[in-house]
């Protein structure tokens, strides 16, 4: 039999009586049944991902995103200030790093959070990010959002991921920036 989850059916069942607005006993019960029924006929995969095993490394990636915010809402004021409704904006292809579906869903929030920029599609096929960012006055720009995004990811993973993640996503990151600059060297010739 497969092992159910008691505080995912408790979640379930407080779901169930919130849609209701009942706390009657029936409604209770048959929330109880079919929060059982969900469960064992739709089982979720076995999830242990603990955030917290590395303290230290949250704690250097919430200062990232804290001076990232800074940065970020100056040079936003600043755009809007020097252009005012002529701010330009671009969306930037960035590779996907991870192979983790919660790592690379972590990163994107993290990365949207930030004033101006957010990533607006998730290609898993082609392991493409694409990143809206607002800004962007030339291919310099584009460089940097990329490696800035990129530079991120390689961040989350060292936070989330295990060392041998983290390994991966630096070596990934340089792999796609050195793509890049070779890209930008041929089109600048």
């Amino acid at each position: 039999m497969r092992r159910i989850s008691p505080s995912l059916l408790v979640w379930l069942v407080l779901v169930w009586l919130m849609l209701w607005g009942s706390l009657d006993a029936s409604t209770a019960i048959f929330g109880v049944l079919l929060a059982f029924a969900v469960l064992l006929f739709f089982p979720l995969p076995v999830h242990r991902w603990n955030i917290f095993s590395r303290p230290l490394r949250l704690v250097g990636l919430a200062v990232y995103v804290v001076w990232d915010l800074v940065q970020s809402a100056v040079r936003l004021a600043f755009d809007e200030f020097r252009h005012g409704s002529k701010v330009k904006a671009a969306i930037v292809a960035v590779p996907v790093l991870s192979d983790v579906d919660h790592v690379i869903a972590s990163a994107a929030n993290v990365l949207s959070l930030g004033p101006g920029r957010f990533v607006l599609q998730i290609d898993r096929t082609n392991r493409i990010w694409y990143v809206y960012a607002l800004g962007v006055q030339s291919r310099v720009s584009c460089d940097k959002i990329h490696d800035d995004a990129l530079d991120l990811q390689v961040k989350v993973m060292h936070a989330y991921g295990s060392a041998e993640e983290a390994r991966t996503a630096r070596s990934r990151a340089e792999e796609a920036k050195q793509r890049r600059r070779a890209r930008t060297r041929m089109e600048s010739q």
